[in-house]
């Protein structure tokens, strides 16, 4: 079986000129929470996920010390968010993305997935996002498979 046969053919994606208010509208109303970065010719450039989102939120010195947590004022994660709302896109995102092609295998993409911890993957045609494969997609994926041996009954839920 081929990724082209599992993804979704609606990938969701924003340009590098949003921002993070645009980003997080956008993050609000997808199902698989992430989203895929293009530049202006529709190139692939990064990816953002709800945790790079979040990122951009805590300070960075609290990896180093976990106990200032509790000396910071209660609103301050809702004032990051206010005071953020103008970044750019750019500064959020993650520039290394993993990717598959339309005809690669489905193995090829379970064990992307597995082996760095991701849950979606853009499928491409050269540099084009033209879909996405998400684990959702190989967990219905399997069960059309058990069902086909007659291993599982469809469920009539």
């Amino acid at each position: 079986m081929r990724v082209k046969d599992i993804m979704d053919a609606t990938p969701s994606l924003i340009r590098t000129s949003d921002t993070f208010e645009h980003l997080i509208k956008t993050l609000n109303e997808v199902k698989h929470h992430v989203v895929f970065v293009v530049d202006n010719e529709g190139n692939l450039v990064g990816v953002v996920t709800e945790a790079d989102l979040i990122k951009v939120l805590i300070p960075k010195y609290l990896s180093f010390d976990k106990f200032l947590i509790s000396a910071m004022n209660e609103n301050y994660f809702e004032h990051k968010c206010i005071e953020n709302r103008a970044l750019p896109v750019t500064e959020i995102m993650t520039k290394t993305v993993l990717s598959v092609q339309a005809d690669d295998t489905v193995i090829h993409a379970a064990s992307l997935m597995v082996m760095n911890k991701v849950r979606t993957l853009p499928v491409m045609d050269d540099s084009k996002v033209v879909g996405t494969v998400h684990l959702i997609n190989l967990m219905q994926h399997i069960m059309e498979v058990l069902q086909e041996a007659g291993i599982v009954k469809e469920s009539s839920v």
